[in-house]
């Protein structure tokens, strides 16, 4: 009798025991998913904060990108910091220089032609595309926001480089291939700083506000031919003027040299 008892106390005992694991297993999974939703929520949004400010020039190229500084300006931890320099290395945007740590990534003059030359081509086969399949109401569409990005350039708003990237994407996406627009908008991310470059120019917002036009209007009237030659000419004039600043800093980087040598 005294043996049973002893038996079924233990039985008792380790059943508890494994109700209240079970218990607190369970009990703490809903704030467990609550943490790790948080988080991810706080990553996601730092992340695209950081990239919002690298791409609109808030964060110039080749500007150090100090923890510290990082997080008093972003209200993020480090860890968060860390994991949002890490997403933006992996997309081009930011680079870990020797000695230096991270900055914001600038392009060598080669690393722009062949960027250009790959986008000069695969633009054109997405405007052919575009000419195909894009429907009337998508044009519709595509000149109300052309008449929106032409108010945020001709004001210079916070927003018109963001703006302007809108346009384009909305244009491309209307090419029905989901591939073709994501190689696109990678490369034209990893290229930001040559289109950003390009609005220093003198009258490049009136000048890229009529190619913007012209490049609707070949949409509108399905003219494969004009579209890409649109296209073309509205990439050659960012890259040319980032080229020949790129050339200028190297003419001027020499200057000291010369007189050494003198």
């Amino acid at each position: 009798m005294g043996k049973w008892r002893l038996a079924a106390t233990k039985t008792v005992d380790k059943n508890e025991k494994m109700y209240t694991k079970l218990y607190r297993k369970n009990w703490d999974s809903p704030f467990r998913y609550l943490r790790e939703k948080m988080s991810s929520t706080i990553s996601a949004r730092i992340f695209k904060e950081m990239e919002s400010a690298i791409l609109s020039g808030g964060l110039k190229p080749r500007e150090r990108l100090i923890e510290m500084d990082l997080i008093g300006k972003f209200g993020a931890s480090r860890t968060v910091i860390r994991e949002a320099l890490k997403r933006l290395e992996a997309k081009g945007l930011v680079r870990t220089v020797p000695y230096r740590g991270a900055v914001v990534a600038d392009l060598s003059g080669q690393e722009v032609e062949e960027i250009y030359f790959v986008r000069v081509a695969i633009e054109k086969i997405a405007a052919r595309l575009v000419v195909k399949y894009i429907t009337p109401e998508e044009i519709e569409s595509l000149k109300a926001l052309l008449k929106e990005v032409e108010g945020h350039l001709r004001r210079k708003t916070d927003q018109m480089i963001e703006k302007d990237a809108e346009f384009h994407r909305t244009i491309y996406q209307t090419c029905r291939n989901q591939h073709l627009c994501e190689i696109i908008d990678y490369l034209k991310t990893k290229s930001y700083m040559v289109g950003y470059n390009a609005w220093s120019m003198p009258q490049r917002i009136e000048q890229s506000i009529q190619e913007h036009r012209e490049i609707v209007k070949a949409i509108a009237n399905k003219d494969a031919s004009r579209l890409e030659k649109m296209i073309v000419r509205h990439l050659t004039v960012s890259r040319n003027s980032y080229l020949d600043q790129l050339k200028g800093n190297e003419r001027w980087a020499l200057k000291p040299k010369e007189k050494e040598v003198g």
